[in-house]
This record gives C-alpha cells, sequence and structure tokens, in this order.
C-alpha cells in the first residue's frame, strides 16, 4: 500500500484541510474587520478634526490663515482654505504645489455644493486622506470650505503589523495542529490498520487470531465483531475437518463390511444356508446405513441450496406420530427402551409434506434412541391456539448448556467420542431445523444434563374438518 493512500494519511490531511480552510477563513474576516475598523476611526477623526477647524473659523476673530497654520501645526496635518469662488488663496496655492498633492483630490463641485468630500489617495509614496468640509452663514449659503489632509501611513503600518502577527499567529497554529493532527490521525487509524492486519491473517487461515478489545466505542465493537468471526470461522473450520474425517469413518466401515463379506460369498468361504442368510443379513444392513448416509449427504446439499421438493398436503397429526414411532419402536425395544405416544386431545392437521415430516420425527427419534440408554422417549403433541406442538423427550444423559447453541448447525456433533461410538454424521439435525422452518415451522431443544432432553416442533395447526375437507387444497397463505 501506498504511503498516501494509507487511512492515517488521509484521515490527517483532511482534519488539516479542515484546520486550514478554518483558519484562512477566521484570518480574513478578523482582518477585514481590524482594517474597516482602523479606517472608519482615522476617517472619523479627520472628520472631527475638520468640523472643529469649521467651528473655530466661524466662532475666532483671529485671522484664518494664522489660525489654520496654528491648528496644522498642533495636529501634524496639512490645512487648506476653499474661498467662496471656489479658488485657494496664494500661500495654500504654494503649498499644494509644494506637498505635489493631485488635482483631481479636491472635489470642489461638491464642496461648493455644501456637500463633504472624502478621498483616500497616494502621494510622495505616501497615503494619505482628504476630508473636506463646508462653511455656511446664517441663512445657509456657501462662504468657504475646509480641506484637512492627514497621513494614513500610520493606520496602514497598524493593518500591516496585525496582519503579519496574524500570519504569523496562524503558522504557528499550523505547525501545532500539525503534530496534534499527526498524533490524532495515528491514534484514530492505528485500530483500524490492526483490525485490516488481522483480517488478512484471518483470511490467510490463522483463525486463531484476536485483538484486545480495549475500547468501548465503534471500534471496539468493529474488533469485537472481528473476533467473533474469527472464532465462528475457526469453529466451522475445526467441525468441517471433524466431519470430514467422521464422514471418511462412516463410509469407509459399511464399504469395508460390504467388501469383506461380498469376497468371502465370492470365494464360497461361508458354509450352510444359515450363515449364508446371516452374511447377507450383515451386506443388506450395511448397505441401508451406507444409503441412509448418502441421502442425508444429498438432502442436506439440495436444502442448503434451496433445491428440496415439497408436497405439502393436509397431514393427520395422529397418524404421522403413530406411523413415525413404529419405525423406530424395534430398534428402540432392542436396547430395552419404551416409546410413548400421548395424541392431542382434538384431532389436528397440519399443512406440510407428509414424508418430510415423517424424516423430521424418524431422525428426532432415532437421535434419541441412539443416546438414551435406559428410560423411555415420550413422542407428543399438543394443541397451543393456532398452532400444533409436537415434542419428543427422552432420559438420556442430556447436553452441555454450553452445547446447546450449536447442535443445529451442520457438521456438528456432541461428545464427539460418544457420536462415533453411537454412529451418525451430525447431519440430522441441521436437516431438521431446516425442514421444519421451510414448511413453517420452528424447533427448540432444550435439556438438562443427566435428566433427559426435548425437542420441540412448533407447526401452523388446522382442525378435523379443515383437514378432511380439503384435502387437495392449499392452506391460504402457505403455498410452496
Amino acid at each position: 500500500m501506498k504511503r498516501w493512500n494509507r487511512i492515517d494519511v488521509k484521515l490527517g490531511a483532511v482534519m488539516l484541510g479542515m484546520f486550514v480552510a478554518v483558519l484562512l477563513l477566521l484570518g480574513v474576516v478578523m482582518g477585514g474587520l481590524f482594517t474597516k475598523f482602523t479606517t472608519k476611526q482615522s476617517h472619523h477623526e479627520a472628520e472631527e478634526l475638520a468640523a472643529h477647524v469649521v467651528h473655530m473659523l466661524q466662532k475666532q476673530s483671529v485671522a484664518a490663515n494664522d489660525l489654520i497654520g496654528t491648528m496644522a501645526e498642533f495636529s501634524n496635518v496639512d490645512i487648506f482654505l476653499l474661498r467662496a469662488d471656489g479658488t485657494f488663496s496664494k500661500r495654500d496655492a504654494e503649498l499644494i504645489s509644494q506637498r505635489q498633492y493631485p488635482d483631481g483630490i479636491w472635489d470642489r463641485p461638491n464642496l461648493l455644493a455644501s456637500r463633504q468630500v472624502e478621498t483616500e489617495f497616494s502621494a510622495n509614496g505616501k497615503w494619505l486622506l482628504l476630508h473636506g468640509k463646508p462653511m455656511t452663514d446664517e441663512n445657509g449659503r456657501f462662504i468657504g470650505g475646509v480641506y484637512v489632509i492627514s497621513s494614513l501611513e500610520a493606520m496602514k503600518h497598524s493593518i500591516r503589523s496585525i496582519r503579519t502577527m496574524i500570519a504569523l499567529t496562524g503558522a504557528g497554529a499550523f505547525l501545532v495542529t500539525l503534530g496534534l493532527v499527526f498524533m490524532l490521525s495515528r491514534k484514530l487509524s492505528r485500530p483500524l490498520l490492526q483490525i485490516e492486519r488481522a483480517a488478512r491473517r484471518i483470511a490467510r487461515g490463522e483463525l486463531e487470531t484476536r485483538l484486545p478489545v480495549t475500547r468501548k466505542d465503534e471500534i471496539g465493537s468493529l474488533i469485537g465483531a472481528i473476533n467473533d468471526l474469527a472464532g465462528e470461522l475457526q469453529r466451522y473450520r475445526d467441525t468441517r475437518n471433524e466431519f470430514f474425517a467422521n464422514i471418511s469413518h462412516e463410509l469407509r466401515t459399511p464399504i469395508t463390511y460390504l467388501e469383506g463379506y461380498a469376497d468371502v460369498l465370492s470365494k464360497g468361504l461361508v458354509h450352510g444356508e444359515e450363515e449364508q442368510r446371516k452374511t447377507l443379513d450383515i451386506i443388506a444392513q450395511e448397505a441401508r446405513r451406507l444409503m441412509v448416509l448418502i441421502r442425508e449427504l444429498f438432502d442436506l446439499a439440495k436444502l442448503e441450496e434451496g433445491r428440496i421438493d415439497l408436497c405439502p398436503e393436509w397431514v393427520e397429526v395422529n397418524g404421522l406420530l403413530d406411523k413415525s414411532a413404529l419405525k423406530v419402536k424395534l430398534r428402540a425395544e432392542s436396547k430395552g427402551i419404551g416409546i410413548h405416544v400421548r395424541h392431542p386431545r382434538k384431532e389436528q392437521y397440519v399443512w406440510a409434506d407428509g414424508n418430510r415430516m415423517e424424516q423430521i420425527l424418524i431422525n428426532l427419534l432415532d437421535n434419541a434412541v441412539s443416546f438414551t440408554t435406559k428410560g423411555e422417549i415420550v413422542l407428543s403433541a399438543a394443541n397451543e391456539g393456532n398452532r400444533i406442538r409436537i415434542e419428543v423427550s427422552d432420559t438420556g444423559p442430556g447436553i452441555p448448556a454450553e452445547e446447546l447453541p450449536y447442535i443445529f448447525e451442520r457438521f456438528y456433533r456432541v461428545e464427539k467420542s460418544r457420536s462415533r461410538q453411537h454412529g451418525g454424521s451430525g447431519l440430522g439435525l441441521s436437516i431438521v431445523k431446516k425442514l421444519a422452518e421451510l414448511q413453517g415451522g420452528t424447533v427448540e431443544v432444550r435439556s438438562t444434563p443427566g435428566t433427559g432432553t426435548s425437542f420441540i416442533l412448533t407447526f401452523p395447526a388446522g382442525d378435523a374438518a379443515e383437514g378432511k375437507g380439503n384435502g387437495n387444497g392449499k392452506r391460504p397463505g402457505f403455498d410452496r
């Protein structure tokens, strides 16, 4: 990754750019305000001085030239008297020529019309301010005017000084902010870069990678999510590897039996009809075992891809329970386990695929028989409002609480050594959950270690009249 394309560089550039924009705007505004204030103050002082000269000329009996010279010397300005005919005195004309003031600054027409004149101009490399004020008699007639020319150099110098100060302050603030932004952007981006590196390690297969969660903000939440993702991927990888090992074992066992006993038969090593029958029974059992495993794998693949075919119909619950229990009864009795069926008080129907519903119950019953060594298995159904609840309970060893959230995941098997001992691929419960959900139902598990386990199925229910009267109909709102 190029350095300029790193997130800390981008974040720092954005923050610094925003600060520079604000700093420039603030500098322009402050400079403009100070310039406006200083200029206004200089104009106000010049206006006051011109008004004061006019007042003195109108009230004092001293000769005008003497008064103007005294006030000009005292105020460090140039004062010129414009006569009623719009001309300057000889003294003023000589001084104007000496000062090299431009002719266009006086604006005599406005002053002769008894209007004030105000002009900024440059002469001899200096900035000056001219302020002209008319004089009138008691009747309001123009009798003369006064021009006051003061220097603006002090004002311009103050403005330049302030601008220099603002620029230096801004440069200092920029350097300080540059350091702060660099540290802040590195601090903010460091966890993101750590997350990026951890994600790449996880992508390479280092699923043990974890990041410490030291924050309680969105970054901390993201780190927690990355850790959870790594944990889930690690668990999935472990269960997948175990699944492949188990499947290999489960496939190898029946194939070994089939190959061995078929070889024995083909070589004529089995003597007697009874021994041949036992050998053929073993071959048939292992073939069925192999077929069940292949069917489970095939069903799971179709369920994962959403290609399972359902043929919904009204299924009578009592018959479904009896048929499912009958198919596992012999296996249960061979282990000394009783299977009891409890029907709902009122005959009920569920809108579902009958074969798939039977597959769900047989999977749960087979699972209960496999892990129950003594006691009983109860298959029951009950009404719960507009839903039917079907429960498979056993008196087996139970499932540890920490295992319960994962038992419906594909490949997952509780107590791996015992699972291999009792057989099974770890696919049955995953198939049960997916088939139940595809038919509008839910499945949950409750278990107490040492006491037993219950699997609870819930489906939308219909009454007997609805089921019998609509044998080929479709349940409203459920069309597959």
